[in-house]
């Protein structure tokens, strides 16, 4: 144990473990990224990495952990590589969600502020973790949540992208999700919360969920809430009164929890935007009429084929990958 705590203030890691205590510090230095990339591409470092995270985890091998320390270091999405970690049967159900971020003793995810924790999923990366009370969460790719947990709640604030919540009931200590300005609040169900650009969405797959302005610890906090059933999607614009509700399938909507994209007669637009965020390079469509062309899919986002070749085999087009990094979609 004091070999590894003293590895955190050594200036030049040596080891997997040792490097990966580095990079899970809140902050790494510049010179540190640079040597832990050099590092990698020595010897068998890569699988070492590798194995050592998996062996911290107490669990296989992570999906993607290993892309995702390269993506927040290059500042870019991960790439379809021969090199990229697989493996396989990820697929996960909604009550029985794999835990995969594990943290080394007496290190944690970054510290926003005193008692409460950041967690966050790289672009093209999916993540599942447990937080303290047993609840568990899947990060949809670039995400952040923010956790705190307190005597008289469970306060969690979605701060980019998707999340879904498989919640622990405990009626004495309610969990509850900020987004945007408005605030989820639930005892114990399994929903989904989404904030992009100017638009937020609440799905519920299960229980009961109330979508209000005041905080869960106010003693009329769910005065003029808005009440979701299972089934029901919310969507809302923050700052404006009204919340639509809806009921989608919600099943299709929520799938990216399970490592797959599901649309039923959608127009390609939309299917190309929704893929784009879990794709290794920008994708374009190239001729505007065929944007409108409805389609009914299902695209997996696991194993050894890429996201952009399976949609070139699964949908009516064909793929160009340009010299300039971008997928030109043509009809097929």
């Amino acid at each position: 144990m004091i070999q590894r705590l003293t590895s955190l203030f050594d200036r030049r890691p040596r080891t997997a473990e040792d490097w990966l205590a580095r990079m899970r510090r809140p902050t790494v230095p510049a010179r540190d990224q640079a040597a832990f990339l050099d590092w990698l591409e020595k010897d068998d470092n890569l699988s070492a990495y590798e194995t050592a995270k998996a062996r911290l985890a107490g669990l296989a091998p992570l999906a993607g952990a290993f892309e995702g320390d390269l993506a927040r270091l290059r500042g870019r999405k991960p790439a379809n590589t021969g090199r990229r970690i697989l493996i396989g049967g990820l697929a996960t159900s909604a009550v029985a969600a794999i835990a995969v971020l594990m943290i080394l003793p007496g290190l944690g995810p970054q510290s926003a502020d005193k008692g409460a924790v950041v967690y966050a999923s790289a672009p093209g990366e999916i993540t599942d973790l447990a937080l303290e009370d047993g609840s568990r969460v899947t990060l949809d790719a670039d995400s952040q949540i923010r956790v705190r947990f307190e005597d008289d709640a469970r306060r969690v604030v979605l701060l980019r992208g998707a999340a879904y919540f498989d919640v622990v009931h405990n009626p004495a200590r309610p969990f509850q999700v900020a987004v945007a300005d408005r605030n989820v609040i639930v005892t114990g169900t399994r929903f989904t919360t989404t904030l992009r650009r100017n638009r937020a969405e609440v799905s519920l797959l299960e229980g009961r969920v109330a979508i209000g302005r005041h905080d869960v610890g106010k003693r009329r906090s769910l005065d003029h809430a808005v009440m979701l059933a299972p089934g029901q999607k919310a969507v809302f614009t923050p700052g404006l009164d009204r919340v639509h509700l809806s009921r989608p399938d919600v099943e299709s909507a929520t799938a990216w929890r399970e490592r797959r994209l599901i649309f039923h007669d959608a127009p390609l637009s939309d299917v190309i935007a929704e893929a784009a965020r879990y794709a290794d390079r920008p994708m374009v469509i190239a001729d505007p009429a065929l944007a409108k062309t409805r389609v009914t899919v299902v695209l997996p986002l696991t194993g050894q084929v890429g996201l952009i070749d399976r949609m070139d085999d699964l949908l009516p087009i064909s793929i160009e990958r340009t010299s300039d990094g971008r997928a030109l979609i043509r009809a097929d």
